[in-house]
C-alpha cells in the first residue's frame, strides 16, 4: 500500500512536469514570434528590410531550440 507521503511526491512531480510542458507550449511560439516582430520593427525603423527580420528570426529559432532542449532534459 502506497504511503500518503509517496503519493504527495508523485503528485508534485506530475505537477512539475505539467508546468514544464506549459512553459514549453508558451515559450516556444512567443520566443519565435517576438524575435520576428522585433526584427520587423527594426527593419521598418532603420529601413534595412529584411536584414533584422531574418537575423532576429534565426536567433529566435535557435533560442527556441535551446529552450526545447533544456526543458526536454528537465522532463527526463
Amino acid at each position: 500500500m502506497p504511503s500518503p507521503q509517496n503519493s504527495d511526491n508523485d503528485e508534485a512531480a506530475q505537477r512539475a512536469r505539467m508546468l514544464t510542458a506549459a512553459g514549453l507550449a508558451l515559450g516556444l511560439p512567443m520566443t519565435i514570434l517576438g524575435s520576428f516582430l522585433v526584427g520587423y520593427w527594426l527593419d521598418r525603423q532603420l529601413q534595412t528590410a529584411p536584414l533584422w527580420f531574418f537575423l532576429l528570426g534565426i536567433a529566435g529559432l535557435v533560442s527556441s531550440a535551446r529552450l526545447l532542449y533544456r526543458l526536454w532534459e528537465q522532463l527526463r
